[in-house]
């Protein structure tokens, strides 16, 4: 005598298929998270824009212009160094323009390390990726902390840095 297992047989590839799917939703949840953080931090934390953002700090102390550009911060909030807008003859401006061509940078602020002078450069700034960069700084960053201005920058590849200041 032969038993029906037809039912039985349709019940267990339907619950091993149920969780065969939800194996494979919760992994692709798992890492669409981690993707978007690498992206983050590959399009956020650029290691050779912030070495030149490094290099262009160490000069401005080295050349001693750093409390005049501190002074200008204090007064206006931030300073712009935007790379086609450089003066090839001034000292400051040439290195600038040599660390900008070198990395790619399309432009440069220097401001207070407050989310206030942020979002004064986002209203200034037309650039919809800058500003969406600006907008994660502005969360992520502890603005208790000891520091007191701010580097930011952007290449022209589309990639962004900062580097605090003490």
């Amino acid at each position: 005598m032969k038993l029906n297992n037809k039912g039985f047989m349709l019940l267990e590839v339907v619950v091993v298929s149920t969780i065969i799917v939800t194996v494979l939703t919760s992994l692709y949840i798992g890492f669409s998270k981690i993707y978007k953080a690498y992206e983050d931090r590959n399009n956020y934390f650029d290691v050779n824009t912030i070495y030149a953002l490094k290099n262009i700090e160490d000069m401005f102390i080295d050349s001693g212009v750093f409390n005049t550009i501190l002074l200008e911060i204090n007064n206006d909030y931030y300073k712009e160094f935007v790379t086609e807008e450089l003066d090839e003859n001034d000292y400051i401006d040439s290195y600038i323009k040599k660390i900008s061509d070198n990395y790619s940078l399309d432009y440069i602020y220097i401001t207070t390390y407050s989310n206030s002078s942020l979002d004064k450069i986002k209203n200034n700034s037309n650039d919809l990726e800058f500003n969406d960069f600006l907008i994660y700084l502005n969360k992520n960053l502890n603005f208790s902390e000891k520091y007191k201005y701010i580097f930011i920058s952007k290449t022209k590849t589309g990639k962004f840095a900062y580097l605090r200041v003490i």
